[in-house]
């Protein structure tokens, strides 16, 4: 770090140049540099970033080295963060419902163990393997006629996280993510078509306290009764913020378009509550609402999330 005195004596060289233009500016970029210099040593000496370029999943991040505790639950949104590498993280639904009524036909559709299961690679990158643990149906309505039930197995997600800015550090933080769901739906949930996914989740810090949260991601689909793929882009964005002590809340606007036949725009409005219990544990309880036609009308649920 640069001596006060040593900026002094640059200054009082300025002062006793003979007056011309070429001396005065030299030695007023040599202050300038000098001081800025100094701050930078300053700032680089009162937060240095930890390397844990090291660690591994054999070889796991201490506990005193480990990031913040976050998690991808509970909005649509994940988050840009990996957990550590050599850490275990859990996070579920205890229990989701949905409904939804169109054309005088209502779905009703419950979901238990809705959970992924994630672990830390490297200090940027983490893999997650997300079944659907058991999930019940029914169909029913004037417009359906005889009400049918399905319960059983739903489909499960492999994803895997790398973190390109702001793991450790920094304002923005920035990652990519790619996914693919495997066709493990029992009693027709849904199809039995391999879907890859990809998207770029982000957060920033705004004032006041709030964290602004977005991703853009893109999903190919299978088109129904065609054979053919189709392209989902979906871009959630949203607010979170500390409401009082443990307790914070986030508020989100979900839109998807997709190409294909018959697809409209879906839009729905999120918003949760997370209580942090401890520094690795924490519950939640959510409610997103249908804004269009094509979205399911409600979807309620609590979960958790706990990190080992």
């Amino acid at each position: 770090m640069l001596e006060p005195m040593r900026i002094q004596t640059l200054t009082y060289r300025v002062t006793q140049s003979d007056g011309t233009c070429f001396r005065l500016i030299v030695n007023l970029v040599l202050v300038t540099v000098a001081a800025h210099l100094g701050v930078a040593d300053e700032v680089a000496s009162a937060s240095p970033t930890p390397d844990k370029s090291m660690y591994t999943l054999f070889n796991p991040t201490p506990v005193d080295l480990r990031r913040a505790y976050n998690t991808d639950r509970p909005s649509k949104t994940d988050s840009p963060y990996t957990i550590d590498a050599g850490v275990f993280q859990i996070e579920s639904d205890l229990a989701n419902w949905t409904a939804d009524v169109a054309d005088h036909v209502r779905v009703r559709t419950w979901i238990v163990g809705n959970t992924n299961f994630k672990l830390g690679l490297t200090n940027w990158m983490d893999f997650e393997v997300f079944p659907q643990l058991y999930v019940n149906t029914r169909t029913s309505g004037s417009g359906f006629g005889t009400p049918v039930g399905q319960d059983g197995f739903g489909d499960t997600t492999l994803r895997l996280k790398i973190n390109l800015l702001g793991n450790d550090g920094g304002k923005l933080v920035v990652a990519f993510v790619s996914s693919l769901k495997v066709p493990t739906n029992t009693d027709h949930f849904a199809n039995h078509v391999w879907e890859p996914g990809f998207e770029l989740p982000i957060n920033y810090p705004l004032p006041w306290g709030l964290t602004l949260f977005a991703q853009t991601r893109l999903d190919i689909l299978d088109e129904p009764h065609s054979g053919d793929m189709r392209v989902q882009w979906q871009n959630p964005i949203g607010l979170s913020r500390t409401i009082v002590g443990n307790l914070s809340g986030y508020v989100e606007f979900y839109d998807a378009v997709s190409t294909g036949h018959n697809h409209p725009w879906v839009g729905t409005l999120d918003t949760g509550l997370i209580y942090q219990v401890t520094s690795n544990f924490s519950v939640d309880v959510n409610s997103f609402f249908g804004l269009t036609d094509s979205a399911p009308d409600c979807n309620a649920f609590v979960g958790f999330a706990r990190r080992f």
